[in-house]
C-alpha cells in the first residue's frame, strides 16, 4: 500500500462517497474506484459496502482507519524532522546583549545567523544590565548576556568571563599610553575621590563589591552622575566634562584613536562577571543554536584584542 491509498480510503470515508471523494482528489473516480479495490485486495478485506446512497464503512474499514490515520502522520513527522536536521532549528529567540558589546558583535550575530540559522528569527535588545535582568524576569528575553548572575539563583547562568573596568578620562589624562589608549601605570583608588565621575547605573551586584573594599567611599563620593545612556555618556566624556568607570569594549575606538584615554585602578577589584543567563532551565534547540553563535562572537572579540577580560 502507498499514501495515495490510505489518503484516498480515509477521503472516502470521510464523504461516504466514491464520486466526491474523488472530486475532492482530484482524480478521475474509476482511477480512484481501481486504487480501493488494490488496497482491499492486499488487505485481504472488504472496506465500503457499496449501497444506493454511497458507501458505509465496513468493520474492517472502522479497524483500518487508525491504523491509516497513525501512518500517514508518522509519514508527515518523519519528513519534517529530516527537513528540519537540512535547515537546522526554527522558531523566534530574544536575546539582550549589553551595549557595549552588542554594537560589536550584533552585527555579525545576525550575519552568521543569516547564513546558518535560516529558520531562527532574532530579536535583538541591547541595554544595561538592570534593563536586561528585568526584561528576563518578566519574560521578555529568552537569554541575556548580563552582569552578577550570582544574584539571580532561581535563572540559569554561564559564567562567560570577567571584564575590567578601566579609569576613562581626556585624551592625556593619565600620560603616555599603548596602542589600546592605555596607560601603563595604574591610578590609586584613593585618587578617584578629587574626580567627577559620570557613571553608568550601577546594579546592586558592583555596589555591593565597591562597598565591601577599602576605597568604596572614594567612587560613591565621587560619582556626580548616573547616566543611563552610553551614548550620552561618551559625549560628555570627549567634551571633557569628567571621568567614567568603564569596561574597554565600551570605549574601544575612542581610546585607540586617541579621543580618550584609561588607566587601570589599583587598590580596589574593579571586575564585572559577565554571564549567559536563561529565562529556561532546558532551552529549545533554537535557542542553543544562538547562543553558540554569541560564544562564537565572543571569541573572535576576544582573539582579536578587542575585548578585556581576566
Amino acid at each position: 500500500m502507498d499514501e495515495g491509498q490510505l489518503r484516498a480510503f480515509l477521503k472516502i470515508g470521510d464523504f461516504h462517497s466514491i464520486t466526491k471523494a474523488a472530486d475532492e482528489l482530484g482524480i478521475a473516480q474509476p482511477s480512484l474506484s481501481q486504487q480501493l479495490l488494490r488496497l482491499e485486495d492486499e488487505l485481504g478485506a472488504k472496506l465500503f459496502d457499496r449501497t444506493s446512497r454511497g458507501v458505509s464503512m465496513t468493520s474492517a474499514g472502522h479497524a483500518f482507519k487508525a491504523h491509516a490515520e497513525s501512518i500517514l502522520l508518522s509519514t508527515r513527522q518523519a519528513r519534517e524532522e529530516v527537513r528540519r536536521s537540512v535547515r537546522g532549528p526554527i522558531g523566534e529567540v530574544s536575546i539582550g546583549l549589553p551595549v557595549s558589546i552588542g554594537e560589536l558583535i550584533g552585527p555579525e550575530i545576525f550575519r552568521t545567523m543569516h547564513c546558518d540559522l535560516p529558520g531562527v528569527k532574532l530579536r535583538l535588545r541591547l541595554g544595561f544590565a538592570s534593563d536586561l535582568v528585568t526584561l528576563l524576569e518578566d519574560g521578555s528575553l529568552n537569554a541575556a548576556l548580563t552582569y552578577y548572575s550570582d544574584e539571580l539563583s532561581y535563572l540559569q547562568a554561564e559564567h562567560v568571563a570577567d571584564e575590567v573596568l578601566l579609569l576613562i578620562g581626556p585624551a592625556d589624562a593619565f600620560g603616555s599610553v599603548d596602542e589600546r589608549g592605555i596607560a601603563p601605570e595604574p591610578i590609586d583608588a584613593e585618587s578617584l575621590r578629587h574626580l567627577d565621575l559620570l557613571l553608568p547605573p550601577m546594579g546592586k551586584g558592583l555596589k555591593r563589591r565597591i562597598n565591601q573594599q577599602p576605597h568604596g567611599e572614594a567612587i560613591h563620593l565621587s560619582v556626580r552622575s548616573e547616566i543611563d545612556s552610553l551614548r550620552v555618556l561618551k559625549t560628555l566624556l570627549l567634551g571633557g566634562e569628567g571621568y567614567s568607570l568603564l569596561p574597554y569594549i565600551g570605549v574601544r575606538d575612542e581610546l585607540r584613536t586617541g579621543q580618550l584615554s584609561a588607566a587601570r585602578v589599583s587598590g580596589m577589584n574593579l571586575t564585572l562577571p559577565l554571564s549567559l543567563v536563561r529565562a529556561g532551565i532546558r532551552p529549545p534547540e533554537a535557542l542553543s543554536a544562538v547562543e553558540s553563535v554569541i560564544r562564537k562572537c565572543l571569541d573572535e572579540l576576544l582573539s582579536s584584542g578587542g575585548w578585556l577580560v581576566e
